[in-house]
């Protein structure tokens, strides 16, 4: 041990350990800097260090792909519990696409089991559980979903509690909506109801999250059909009870106070008068309890003019008054788009017989400002040309009723006849009853008509005219369900080589049946049944002295196919058609889609025209039939007929071609 000596004072030692640590401090310095192995090992050192890091980076970024396989087990609860969490699952929706670490399989479980616990108590499971685990040493990987439903709650109360109390005034009870005209489709409404318990839901059974919030949903549009358009739900308490396993619903409704339609406030329209607007609604300010359906009812009928491209139609509570009774009464805004009013279109047919035809066609929907429809069309043909005119007024006195009218000069000539000549129709359409219309008007028919046997005469003829018509169909541009139809009767007079007078009657229906049904119950068009019959007959005249362009013809596209435009019937000296006073058509077809937008139609065809007054019903009928190829657009399908005639005409090609847009009936 060292001893201090005397002499070694405090300051001699405080420098000698100085010197030291300069000393080595020095050394240090040396060997950093100047001694080339040191630097080298420490410079390979690094280089090796770099070298480990940029691997360990390169093997992040070369990550390798973790497939897996998933198995759900549910111990316990309803059925459908495993395929619900099938299709909600992440781990099933991206099993094609494997994480790229075991990280990212974790991550995707995880959410899974997040997402099977919101599931089970979506079903009335709020005790359930859900766990997952992998089997990484599996290849692929195994992921195992398990869930624990536990027991299924079950609904304790639902109460609707109706904060302020509803007020309901007496006219509001008892109502009847009578549809068309003399009151034929009337039918009882239903008084306003204010449940106490949640209609839908029983206490003691197990209900869904979205079966319940679909019940308290259901609770406002009744409401908003009879008379309280304003009712809304304010507040909706859901509350467990995990001792006895219950869940309780506590609704709360604010009814608003009742009230009746009022006036309307249109924005958006510059063209269309206010007019129109005011004739198409189906109420009258101040009068009738709101109704929801009503609302509706207007603004399709306003969409179905093709006027607008938007209608709005919604309630106005900002400018809510009280009528004289002191009911309220809530105005209707009506926000609309105008759309283009006018169209230019043109077709093409093509018939073996007829030959080639096209017709064009202008259209403007608001000719006048109130949504009248002027439409000209000007068909030109190798038989027929000329120009066609017709116009339409809505909303003609009433909502339910419309103006008619149309003017035609036309030059036809046919193996029957030539004529040159016009004819005009004036009349009012009104609907009866739902799927009801009647209609009444004048005609006039007249100009100069060549036979083959006989010279050029004049004719002019004209009358009443009155139909009566159903019309149930889904689509009438293209029909899957439903039936049409339409009786009409012309008593008409005039003179064609000395006066006549005479009756012409016809009667038609179509009927169309869809065998299938989609997932909405609607009907599948895929394969659609459709038959058409109709039969006229014209009376108190002579068939000489009915001129031929009012006798009735059968044969070609529009009746029976395979055979020539006009050429079954009673046929004059020379063997040309001569027309009948009464005739019968049936057609039979079967529509399959076998595709998207194409499809195929077998089709059977039937006529006769007789000189007798009445039809033989069952007779010498024609029949003729093919098969038809379908191109479904939005406008209606094209159609390419093939037909042959069963008992052909003499001179009748074996085969007819007929081309032209639209179903045949």
């Amino acid at each position: 041990m060292h001893r201090p000596h005397p002499s070694d004072s405090p300051s001699s030692v405080i420098a000698a350990r100085f010197l030291r640590v300069m000393f080595l401090f020095a050394v240090c310095i040396l060997c950093l800097s100047g001694c080339g192995l040191m630097k080298a090992g420490l410079e390979a050192g690094a280089s090796k260090a770099d070298d480990a890091a940029a691997k360990a980076a390169d093997d992040g970024l070369k990550a390798t792909p973790v497939p897996y396989t998933l198995s759900i087990v549910v111990q316990g609860g309803s059925k459908d519990l495993k395929a619900k969490m099938k299709d909600a699952s992440v781990l099933a929706a991206f099993s094609k696409k494997p994480p790229d670490s075991l990280l990212g399989l974790e991550r995707r479980a995880r959410t899974d089991a997040e997402t099977a616990v919101q599931l089970l108590h979506s079903q009335c499971y709020y005790d359930g559980t859900a766990s997952f685990s992998i089997d990484s040493a599996k290849s692929p990987a195994v992921v195992t979903l398990t869930l624990v439903p536990g027991i299924r709650y079950t609904v304790g109360r639902a109460s609707v509690v109706w904060k302020p109390e509803p007020v309901v005034p007496e006219s509001f009870r008892h109502r009847v909506r009578a549809n068309g005209i003399f009151g034929l489709d009337a039918r009882e409404l239903p008084p306003p109801e204010f449940p106490t318990e949640l209609p839908g839901v029983k206490p003691g059974e197990a209900i869904t999250a979205d079966d319940m919030l679909a019940a308290v949903e259901a609770l406002i549009p009744p409401l908003h059909r009879t008379g309280y358009p304003l009712a809304k739900v304010t507040e909706a308490l859901y509350t467990l009870d995990r001792e006895k396993r219950r869940l309780n619903a506590d609704i709360t409704v604010d009814p608003g106070p009742p009230s009746r339609l009022g006036a309307l406030a249109v924005s958006g329209n510059t063209k269309v008068g206010e007019a129109y607007f005011s004739a198409m609604a189906p109420w009258k300010a101040g009068v009738e309890p709101w109704d929801d359906e009503e609302l509706d009812s207007y603004a399709n009928s306003l969409r179905a003019s093709g006027l607008f491209r938007t209608v709005k139609a919604t309630p106005a509570p900002d400018r809510i008054h009280k009528g004289p009774d002191g009911i309220a009464v809530l105005p209707v805004d009506v926000v609309v788009e105008e759309a283009p009013f006018r169209t230019v279109a043109a077709n093409a047919r093509y018939d073996t017989d007829t030959g080639f035809g096209v017709e064009g066609m202008w259209e403007h929907r608001n000719i006048f400002g109130n949504g009248e429809k002027l439409t000209v069309r000007a068909p030109v043909g190798t038989q027929a040309q000329g120009i066609k005119t017709s116009f339409e007024k809505p909303a003609f006195g009433d909502r339910n009723q419309r103006l008619l009218a149309h003017l035609n000069l036309m030059r036809e000539e046919t193996d029957a006849y030539r004529e040159t000549g016009s004819d005009a129709f004036v009349g009012v359409e009104r609907r009866l009853a739902t799927n009801w219309w009647a209609g009444a008007g004048l005609f006039a028919k007249g100009g100069w008509l060549k036979e083959s046997d006989r010279a050029e005469e004049a004719f002019l003829v004209g009358g009443p005219r009155a139909f009566i018509r159903h019309d149930s169909r889904n689509n009438p541009l293209d029909p899957a369900e439903g039936s049409e139809c339409k009786l009409s009767v012309s008593p008409f007079f005039g003179t064609y080589r000395e006066d006549l007078a005479a009756v012409s009657a016809k009667l038609s229906a179509s009927l169309y049946y869809a065998p299938l049904r989609g997932e909405n119950g609607r009907p599948d068009d895929s394969i659609v049944l459709a038959a058409h019959v109709e039969g006229g007959s014209i009376s108190g005249a002579s068939l000489d002295n009915i001129p031929s362009t009012m006798r009735f013809f059968a044969g070609g596209a529009g009746s029976v196919r395979g055979y020539a435009y006009q050429a079954i019937g009673p046929r004059n000296a020379k063997d040309e058609p001569l027309g009948g006073r009464s005739y019968q058509i049936v057609n039979l077809e079967a529509r399959l889609k076998v595709g998207k937008n194409v499809g195929i139609v077998p089709f059977v065809d039937g006529g006769m025209v007789y000189r007798d007054e009445m039809p033989q019903i069952v007779g010498d009928m024609r029949w003729g039939g093919g098969l038809g190829l379908r191109y479904y657009t939005p406008i209606g399908p094209v159609r390419l007929d093939v037909a042959t005639p069963f008992n052909p005409i003499d001179g009748d090609p074996p085969v007819q071609v007929y081309i032209s847009v639209g179903q045949s009936f």
